[in-house]
């Protein structure tokens, strides 16, 4: 265990700096082949996480409406820069 209680592998780094995540660790993470993580440094640890797909969907989404919309990305930016905005809330 490490401090933090929670359980530990070894895993062996091999070419190109790459190595296995544990079966069981994948299994956990609904980690498969095509997962893609996220990978930062905290200290001397490095910390890796599946990809956030909730980013992913709301680009892919904002991406649909600006083409059906048929709104340029150099239009709404300039608009979100200098437009006059006003937000309510709930």
């Amino acid at each position: 265990m490490n401090p933090a209680g929670q359980e530990t592998k070894k895993v062996r780094v091999w070419g190109k700096g790459q190595f296995t995540i544990p079966a069981e660790f994948r299994k956990d993470l609904n980690i498969d082949e095509d997962t893609v993580l996220e990978v930062f440094r905290a200290g001397r640890a490095i910390i890796a996480m599946p990809e956030a797909l909730t980013v992913r969907k709301l680009a892919s989404s904002v991406l649909k409406e600006m083409k059906r919309n048929n709104i340029q990305l150099e239009d709404l930016l300039k608009e979100l820069r200098e437009g006059d905005h006003e937000y309510e809330a709930d």
